[in-house]
Order: C-alpha cells, then sequence, then structure tokens
C-alpha cells in the first residue's frame, strides 16, 4: 500500500490542545496523542470545517463503511477500510421491560465489524496515519480486541505490528492477538465481501 491519503475527501484542518483551545497545530505531521502548550502536556483532537460539510453526508442510510463519513476523519489510506461501522441497532425489548424502561431499547451489534470490534473504525483511522508517514509498522499495548484490531488493519496495509500485553491478560484476548496469519485470513474474507 503507497503512502498515499485521501486528503480532498476530509475536512480536517489541524490539531487543537484540549487544555488551550486557542492553541492550534498543523495536521502534518500528525500528533499522535498529547502537544505541549504553555509548558505543559495536554491532549489534542482533530480540527475539522464542519461549514463546509454536505448536508446530504447526514442522509445517507446506515450500510457498513466508515469511508463514507471521510469528511468527518482524519485522512484515510485508500483500500484500508473493511466495511467496518454502519453495525445493526438490534432491538432488546425484553431487557427495557426488564429494566423498566419506557420506551424502546436498543443494543449495538458490534460483533458484526471486521475482527467483531469497535476498535476497528479507531484502527481504520489509526493505521491510516501510519500509512501516511511511511512507518514500517504500529506498536500498541491491549487488553484485547484492540490488539486483533490493529493487528488486522496492519497486516490488511502490509505493515508489522507489535501487540503488548500484561502477563495477566486473560487467555482468549491474548490468543486473539497472536498470531500474523489469522489477521492476514481476516482480511481476505472482508475483501471478498461485495
Amino acid at each position: 500500500m503507497d503512502n498515499t491519503l485521501e486528503i480532498d475527501l476530509s475536512l480536517a484542518t489541524g490539531h487543537r490542545s484540549l487544555g488551550d483551545l486557542a492553541t492550534t497545530f498543523p495536521l502534518w505531521p500528525p500528533i499522535p496523542q498529547h502537544a505541549t502548550a504553555s509548558g505543559t502536556s495536554y491532549p489534542v483532537e482533530v480540527t475539522y470545517a464542519y461549514e463546509r460539510a454536505d448536508n446530504n453526508l447526514f442522509a445517507q442510510p446506515p450500510l457498513p463503511g466508515l469511508e463514507r463519513w471521510a469528511p468527518l476523519l482524519p485522512p484515510l489510506a485508500p483500500g484500508l477500510a473493511m466495511a467496518e461501522g454502519g453495525t445493526a441497532l438490534v432491538p432488546a425489548r425484553e431487557l427495557a421491560t426488564w429494566a423498566g424502561l419506557n420506551g424502546e431499547l436498543f443494543i449495538k451489534d458490534e460483533s458484526r465489524n471486521p475482527t467483531w470490534s469497535h476498535k476497528d473504525r479507531f484502527n481504520l483511522c489509526s493505521v491510516s496515519v501510519a500509512v501516511a508517514t511511511g512507518s514500517s509498522g504500529v506498536v500498541l499495548s491491549t487488553s484485547g480486541n484492540h490488539g486483533a484490531s490493529a493487528a488486522a488493519y496492519a497486516a490488511h496495509a502490509g505493515l508489522s505490528c507489535i501487540v503488548l500485553v500484561s502477563p495477566d491478560t486473560p487467555p482468549p484476548c491474548r490468543a486473539l492477538c497472536a498470531p500474523m496469519e489469522l489477521r492476514c485470513l481476516l482480511c481476505e474474507r472482508h475483501k471478498a465481501k461485495p
């Protein structure tokens, strides 16, 4: 995968310090987590030109494919998306009744994502940054599904992935992060999706 991004689709304009909203930074190079403003390190957020968003963006049907929200996401690597997002809301009427709720209750079924995790949305964006910066891989710590998701997106992008887990991480979670071959199989399974 080359290190181009779909920059023209994103309305991202830069970064802003959450400790001092007047402190801004350029969009590139990416700021992974924190920036220093006035001698203190604060988390940052990506800023967007929301006023340029097309109103039809919000009239889309709830289908899989996070890249359809590209204007409201950081620039994405072309071809990295694997039909994440757009997961179903499943009615849970009995649970609503049991909980004493006077109305409908829905449960978001995130198991319909490529690695069965809500982390797939995040990893589409974070691995896109790794691709754009020419990184050879990604490194992260996790207690489970974040590692499996990151490994799948890294494998799909042709990057290596190192997943760090603590010794007390439950064996099923560790197994989920273990073999890279599994990530490649997941990628192949979702490439074949219509």
